[in-house]
């Protein structure tokens, strides 16, 4: 009996001593092998992970050295125009810089939604550094000068909490909570923000940085009232809406003050405040009882403000007659050709048109969307660029959208306002023309609608519009008869909507606009910019809406579209910003929100 390598015991008769010691030798062959084996991987591993990191340092090199040759593109804000531009402008012909004091966009068509907590805040932001990329640098500081003629921007970080830095701005003070949490809230200052003020130069400067609230002058509203126009002050209401519920819950509170608590003022009968006030409706028909038993629903008055005859003033009127009747349904006060005259602490002064006479009303909140009027900044700017920027409330640009007066530098989104060009018959038709065939007119509108958009209704029904000017019958234009339609046609002009869908668009030319030119092209050989109206939505309730077609041209002549009311607008409304969403993240907290809010009832806990 004896031990030899793996066999214990006899060996076999049949294996002799040459088989047993060529297995020993195999058995001892096969470990420098493996060794052999696990080196050559480990090799491998390490020379592609070195390959990597030289093909990363020559790749971070290049696009150094590359970002030295390209041109380069500065863009203020982070609104819908200018993330449209940053989603589709091609890095590899600009280095592009983006600029704004805010971080992140926002899906402003939902805030109304955010304010009563039928959507989570986290869900209408996205991050702008992931949304854009890597190669577009994103700085968070605030524009605060530009010099057109050395083509350089100043900028400051953001303000500290304790307003260490010099010329603070409203728009980065409404990104630091005022004390939303309660009693238990405080500020906090500590050294994080420390940002100096910098330089930069640009070859290229886009201009977005939207537009403020517009309280014409009414004294109190500063003060008193909400906006809803950023992120900030949905959370503010949401947390006002709380305040009033629960301060109308305390036992000992006197039926006059419990009412004036449970009074809710909006005023500005657009879109924001039609859906503001329907969503506020929503929530104390659904979830009043669940949360606040003790309150009377009865005792709730949700009164809306409008200056004009009618709420969506700019919707078809069909429209507009519908939603005052579903607001009456809805418990919901309209008061059309009524002014606000002053907002105190805890009334409304009111004012019926046509009347002397003020009343107030009594409030727990008021909430202030009328309009918008140009930010500081851009009154600056205006200033700076010269006289030909004529007009007070925007900054005035071609049909390009570059900044008339200021080489370079464009314009976008609710600071800018296009200056169409009138169509003028020198414009139009070669010297010594006396009149026009139908044929010729025709051939006409349909060359020149691109460069004046006024004639584009004229070239849909173009023999309509040739036989209404044809005056005399002869079937022919003279000149004379040719001018009165084009003055016509000129007073059609109007600026386009300070909208998300306008920005958006524009956004998106603009990027396409750049590219071309980087690659060579004229700018006059380019189409200019051309808003294709997709149609107008608005949620009024009790899931509800409204979608208006006018104004979407041969889409709406060709399908025959009239406006849509109900319970099937309101899927298609829901459909329409479930698609508008830029990521399927915000997609998905989106759908999710809407789920929430249906089976467990809305969150207005102030946090």
């Amino acid at each position: 009996m004896f031990r030899f390598g793996m066999f214990r015991g006899r060996i076999p008769s049949k294996m002799n001593w040459e088989s047993v010691r060529g297995m020993a030798t195999a058995g001892i062959s096969a470990v420098p092998r493996r060794r052999w084996r696990g080196l050559i991987i480990t090799a491998s591993v390490i020379g592609g992970y070195a390959g990597y990191i030289y093909a990363w340092r020559e790749n971070l090199f290049s696009l150094q050295k590359d970002r030295e040759n390209k041109p380069k593109l500065l863009v203020l804000g982070t609104g819908w125009a200018s993330v449209a531009l940053l989603r589709h402008i091609d890095t590899k012909l600009y280095d592009v810089q983006c600029i704004s004091p805010r971080n992140y966009f926002l899906m402003t068509p939902l805030l109304p939604s955010v304010s009563v907590g039928t959507v989570e805040t986290r869900t209408v932001v996205e991050p702008v550094r992931p949304l854009v990329g890597t190669n577009i640098k994103f700085l968070e500081a605030e524009c605060v000068d530009i010099d057109p003629e050395k083509k350089r921007v100043v900028c400051q970080g953001t303000p500290s909490i304790d307003g260490s830095q010099t010329n603070e701005s409203q728009f980065s003070q409404r990104d630091v909570a005022d004390n939303i949490g309660g009693s238990s809230s405080r500020r906090v200052h500590d050294g994080a923000r420390t940002r100096p003020p910098f330089e930069l130069d640009y070859d290229f400067l886009v201009v977005a940085v939207g537009a403020e609230n517009n309280t014409f002058n009414t004294p109190g509203v500063d003060s008193h009232a909400h906006f809803l126009k950023e992120l900030p002050d949905a959370r503010r209401i949401r947390a006002a809406i709380s305040d009033c519920f629960e301060s109308a819950s305390i036992p000992t509170q006197t039926e006059e003050e419990r009412k004036r608590l449970l009074s809710f003022v909006v005023v500005g009968g657009g879109p924001t405040g039609v859906e503001f006030a329907a969503e506020l409706s929503d929530m104390v028909h659904e979830d009043l009882s669940k949360n606040f038993p003790q309150l009377d629903r009865s005792e709730i008055r949700i009164s809306l403000v409008e200056a004009l005859d009618h709420v969506l003033s700019m919707y078809d009127h069909k429209i507009s007659e519908y939603t005052e009747k579903h607001f009456d349904r809805e418990n919901i006060s309209v008061l059309n050709s009524t002014f606000v005259k002053e907002v105190k602490q805890r009334e409304v002064v009111l004012q019926k048109r046509g009347s002397q006479e003020k009343g107030s009303l009594p409030c727990g909140m008021v909430v202030w969307a009328t309009g918008i009027k140009p930010r500081p900044f851009v009154n600056s700017l205006r200033k700076r660029v010269g006289e030909l920027q004529s007009n007070p409330r925007a900054v005035v640009t071609d049909t390009y959208l570059r900044v008339i007066g200021a080489p370079s530098m464009y314009a976008m989104g609710d600071c800018s306002s296009i200056q169409m060009p009138k169509v003028g018959v020198a414009n139009l038709v070669p010297d010594g023309t006396k009149e026009l065939g139908f044929d010729e007119f025709a051939a006409l509108l349909k060359d020149r609608m691109h460069e004046y958009p006024q004639l584009e209704s004229y070239a849909q029904q173009v023999k309509a519009s040739f036989e209404k000017a044809d005056l005399n019958g002869d079937g022919k234009l003279q000149i004379s008869e040719l001018k009165v339609l084009l003055d016509e046609a000129d007073k059609l002009l109007r600026p386009l909507p300070a909208t998300a869908q306008v920005a958006n668009q524009e956004g998106k030319f603009l990027a396409q606009h750049l590219n071309k030119l980087a690659l060579g092209n004229d700018a006059n050989d380019l189409e200019p910019f051309r808003y294709r109206h997709l149609g107008s939505l608005a949620y009024v309730g009790g899931d509800k809406a409204v979608i208006d077609f006018s104004g979407t041209g041969l889409f709406q002549k060709f399908f025959g579209l009239e406006p849509i009311n109900g319970r099937g607008a309101f899927y298609l409304w829901r459909s329409f910003y479930l698609t508008e969403m830029v990521t399927l993240r915000t997609k998905i907290l989106l759908a999710f929100d809407w789920l929430r809010s249906k089976l467990f009832g809305r969150d207005i806990s102030r946090v």
